[in-house]
């Protein structure tokens, strides 16, 4: 309950910096609008949610496993815009595209739907489905060298599946898997 009330003040105030107004109505709005985005975010924050994805793990420690994250999906979204041009800018035409089975590690929802969207906010991929048993994404890549996509999958796998799995997963992922 402390935390929720803390995250919920901290939210109101960063409302009232941003907003530029320290006044009555804008801190009641601004607690409002922090305590509505506590209680949405409440699965992820709470250390007694039987769903578990978090439970046990050090706020900071999460805190800084999604910040890699996004300094990992930023580095893709770079490598792979590049990638993109120079396929789009070259004289041939060699685009071999596929749809590729990708394995997925990463086991809860709240990880796949991650994992999913970072593949498809990165250019030159995208996600089409997953499978009913949840144990594979069915990726459309623009360019692979192989008929199975191994190169792809390979890539994915060491950059942000790994990181989704630390950032999303259980407290007891560590850095060396």
């Amino acid at each position: 309950m402390l935390a929720t009330t803390i995250r919920t003040l901290v939210l109101a105030l960063i409302w009232a910096a941003l907003q530029g107004a320290f006044d009555v109505p804008n801190l009641l709005f601004g607690l409002l609008l922090g305590a509505g985005v506590t209680v949405f975010s409440k699965p992820i924050f709470d250390a007694n949610d039987d769903r578990g994805a978090f439970r046990g793990a050090n706020p900071v420690r999460r805190l800084v496993r999604f910040g890699v994250l996004v300094l990992v999906f930023l580095r893709e979204l770079f490598v792979s815009s590049v990638r993109v041009a120079r396929i789009t800018v070259a004289p041939s035409f060699d685009i071999r595209s596929a749809v590729i089975e990708y394995p997925l590690d990463v086991r809860t929802k709240r990880e796949i739907t991650a994992l999913a969207n970072l593949i498809t906010l990165t250019p030159g991929t995208m996600t089409l489905d997953v499978s009913a048993d949840q144990k594979h994404l069915y990726i459309h890549s623009m360019s692979v060298e192989s008929d199975d996509g191994a190169e792809v999958i390979a890539d994915i796998k060491s950059s942000l599946e790994k990181h989704v799995q630390r950032a999303f997963g259980p407290a007891k992922a560590t850095l060396d898997q």
